[in-house]
């Protein structure tokens, strides 16, 4: 009889030391499927200096409203940068950094639980997050966070000069991590 997991993680193990890579990785089954549990990759953090939000991390505001924000602890697990996307992985799951539309220069984030919409961001370990140019807006790696009195970091992608207003709003640019940090 094939043990299943010991298969799936000798196979990993093997493209690990073919690729001299060290992905870490369990498996758990889970209702009958079995999927990957990743372990905690690099953040995607705030590097703007001076501002408010500098350190602070990308985010998932919630489950209800998948609104992207920044925030003192980001996501916890790896993240793929496949496609062109930048999808975060959380219990057999991802969820996908998208670009929602607006009439102003300030495009909303949210994240699409296994719905990936966005395939223009160039990203990964190290590198300044970026939007690749479309045909609605040019090639930007500048955000905007934007908050009231009492709520989180809000993010969107900044594609021109426009501010919503009644908020407090701060450029900045994100960056992914290099190295694992573990809390």
């Amino acid at each position: 009889m094939v043990h299943w997991k010991a298969l799936a993680l000798g196979l990993l193990s093997l493209a690990a030391s073919t690729l001299k890579a060290a992905p870490m990785a369990d498996l758990s089954e889970r209702g009958g499927v079995v999927c990957f549990v990743i372990i905690p990759g690099p953040p995607i953090t705030a590097i703007t200096p001076g501002t408010a939000v500098q350190g602070l991390q990308l985010a998932l505001s919630s489950s209800t409203t998948l609104a992207a924000t920044l925030a003192t602890k980001g996501f916890a697990t790896m993240i793929s940068y496949s496609n062109g996307g930048i999808g975060e992985f959380e219990g057999c799951h991802y969820y996908w950094l998208n670009i929602g539309t607006s009439p102003f220069s300030y495009k909303p984030l949210s994240w699409g639980y296994d719905d990936q919409k966005t395939f223009n961001w160039s990203a990964g370990p190290g590198q300044i997050v970026t939007a690749l140019a479309t045909t609605t807006y040019p090639a930007t790696s500048t955000f905007l966070a934007c908050k009231s009195q009492s709520s989180a970091w809000a993010l969107f992608l900044q594609t021109g000069k426009d501010v919503p207003s009644g908020l407090t709003c701060v450029e900045t640019q994100l960056q992914v991590g290099n190295t694992t940090t573990v809390a």
